[in-house]
């Protein structure tokens, strides 16, 4: 039996009855360095085969993401694994057709340059089936650095990196803080109820436009649904050398702002405070970098000075992180 309903004015149908607990989603751009890791480490999962499935889906990659996919596939026809392609280019998009394609009762993101940790599946599983008003949770995201960490890097680039770490205890989440795209889960009648990932935003291509988990999250919440983080549900994400090229993280930290911009559209009071707010973070951030600068680490303070300029750079044009 099945049903159909809309949803960001397309009609989805979909079974009643899901065929496994979970589903472990990957999007993927151009990362054949790093796809058939992530695979694999949701494949070496001690949870039963059977309960769950593998999907990736390839947004346009132009290197040999799809034909190490495909490879992986035909290697293992025991494995309930597929890939598909998003020709709409963006991150939201291809999140969203990541839900669609899911055939599990539980939808787990993990990024296509991280590795799911030891227990990460039955965890995720375990805490939704004891929490039923639990509706989404995230984990913990601990960066594994390619590369050299350069001088001006500090606690206010965690973002930049995928650091997420939210303490050692499960705790609610209620806004402040939210789970980041690379370890995120949720109960797949979220997408029914509230819709799905907002293509307005989110990265497209190179494009670093930002704030689509922002956006679902605050739905959610807004909703009355609970919202959770797992310390023990970890991820390692790679940090390849140009997340710290200059040039980069300009162009992130104006998608945030960007991203911001685009999510309040029509929203005139909104787009004021966001505005006033984030002029008072660059006031702040002047404040406590003079930390920085008591202990002689001039690069950082500049850094994080940029950072918030860029923020508000992004909110004002938003076209500068593409």
């Amino acid at each position: 039996m099945v049903f159909a309903y809309a949803i960001t004015n397309r009609t989805f149908t979909a079974p009643m009855a899901h065929q496994y607990k979970i589903s472990a989603v990957i999007c993927s751009y151009n990362r054949a360095r790093f796809i058939i890791d992530a695979v694999e480490s949701l494949f070496n999962q001690e949870m039963d085969k059977d309960l769950y499935e593998v999907i990736v889906v390839d947004n346009n990659s132009t290197d040999n993401t799809v034909a190490l996919l495909e490879q992986y596939k035909h290697a293992h026809p025991d494995y309930h694994f597929s890939y598909y392609i998003e020709r709409q280019q963006g991150v939201a998009h291809t999140r969203t057709r990541c839900a669609k394609e899911a055939r599990g009762a539980i939808v787990a993101y993990l990024d296509d340059d991280s590795t799911a940790q030891a227990g990460w599946l039955s965890s995720i599983v375990s805490f939704f089936d004891e929490h039923p008003a639990c509706y989404s949770l995230g984990g913990k995201i601990v960066p594994k650095f390619l590369t050299g960490i350069p001088d001006w890097y500090s606690k206010y680039f965690f973002g930049l990196v995928g650091n997420f770490d939210q303490g050692p205890k499960v705790k609610r989440l209620t806004g402040a803080r939210y789970p980041c795209g690379a370890n995120m889960a949720f109960r797949s009648e979220v997408f029914r109820e509230i819709g799905y990932f907002n293509t307005d935003l989110g990265r497209k291509g190179t494009g670093l436009m930002a704030n689509e988990e922002k956006d679902i999250y605050l739905r959610i919440l807004a909703a009355g649904h609970e919202v959770y983080y797992l310390p023990h549900v970890w991820v390692l994400h790679s940090v390849e050398s140009n997340k710290f090229d200059k040039a980069y993280v300009r162009r992130h930290s104006m998608g945030i702002g960007g991203g911001e911009r685009l999510r309040l559209k029509g929203q005139a009071m909104a787009l004021v405070m966001k505005f006033v707010e984030y002029f008072l973070k660059w006031g702040y951030a002047v404040v406590y970098g003079f930390g920085f600068l008591l202990k002689g680490q001039w690069s950082k303070f500049v850094m994080l000075e940029r950072f918030r300029w860029w923020v508000i750079m992004g909110f004002i044009d938003p076209t500068g992180a593409e």
